[in-house]
């Protein structure tokens, strides 16, 4: 069945991150502890995320390959708290909740007064940043800080991000992160895959219509963006979205693309079970635990297809 070679290349490719030894980057660790623990691995996500905590961690939550360096990947420095969620989330999982607590303090700092979380300290709200925040809250029973999330998604969708070619990504809506531009190739998907998938479970737990609207909308934007986002590497969050959109609505349309993108992900593994094997070693580990994620979270929430 087509969800069961999703979860098959899942584990070729936790298989991959098992055996291969970690440079000494907080991008070669900060996603692994999650697939690892979703993958059936509990012990080495631990090792994993207790190393990531004893190597990179601060006094005051934080997480940095060394001072005032996130990692060698340099697109961490605008998205700085961004690695810190995915600790977050990996740590309460698995029951490590004084690291999740410690994490999810420091990531408060990133919260603006309307409600958004911001990539870095001295940035405007995001998109991303926002729904990622916000299910690292939503995960730690903080309803507020999450529904908050979810309305400042609501009122960002409901001002118009859409401006003629350009889908807006921040509050501030100006510069090549900020903005995903409708037709060209090989965009930013992720970044609106996150807040369907965000506004989709906030929905489940508090039952909110808006919620559930604002992640149709994200949605509805995803599927004007051509047939490039059905065949683009950068389109992983928006399957995840797209899958528990399905779960959620019943509607076929988002179960179609969610299988679109996962096959086009499958298509694109390399014989070692990793992704972008070519790239440097931060790139390989980070787009290999990431994939691996999301293929076993879509396999958990759509049904079995042929």
């Amino acid at each position: 069945m087509m969800t069961l070679r999703y979860e098959d290349a899942a584990h070729r490719a936790v298989a991959w991150l098992l055996e291969r030894p970690r440079p000494d980057d907080l991008a070669c660790y900060y996603k692994s502890p999650a697939v690892l623990g979703l993958a059936g691995h509990p012990r080495e996500a631990r090792s994993v995320r207790d190393e990531a905590v004893a190597r990179f961690g601060t006094a005051d939550g934080d997480f940095a390959t060394a001072e005032g360096v996130k990692s060698e990947n340099a697109i961490f420095t605008e998205f700085w708290s961004y690695p810190n969620g995915w600790i977050a989330l990996a740590a309460q999982r698995s029951g490590r909740f004084g690291v999740a607590r410690a994490a999810y303090r420091h990531l408060l700092g990133y919260r603006a007064p309307d409600g958004g979380f911001r990539s870095n300290r001295s940035a405007e709200p995001d998109v991303l940043t926002t729904a990622h925040i916000g299910l690292v809250a939503l995960q730690l029973a903080d309803l507020g800080t999450a529904g908050a999330a979810g309305q400042w998604l609501s009122r960002f969708l409901a001002s118009g991000p859409e401006r003629g070619q350009e889908f807006l990504l921040r509050a501030n809506g100006s510069g090549a992160l900020q903005v995903l531009s409708t037709g060209k190739p090989d965009q930013p998907y992720f970044m609106i895959g996150y807040p369907m998938a965000f506004l989709a479970k906030l929905h489940d737990a508090t039952g909110s219509a808006a919620a559930l609207a604002a992640a149709e909308g994200f949605a509805d934007y995803a599927l004007r963006c051509g047939e490039n986002l059905r065949s683009c590497l950068f389109s992983h969050k928006v399957a995840w979205g797209a899958s528990l959109l399905a779960r959620t609505t019943g509607a076929e349309h988002y179960a179609e693309l969610a299988t679109d993108i996962a096959e086009h992900l499958l298509s694109l593994q390399a014989p070692d079970g990793s992704w972008s094997p070519d790239a440097a070693d931060h790139t390989t580990f980070d787009d290999t635990a990431e994939i691996a994620h999301w293929l076993l979270e879509i396999t958990a929430e759509l049904p079995a297809r042929r």
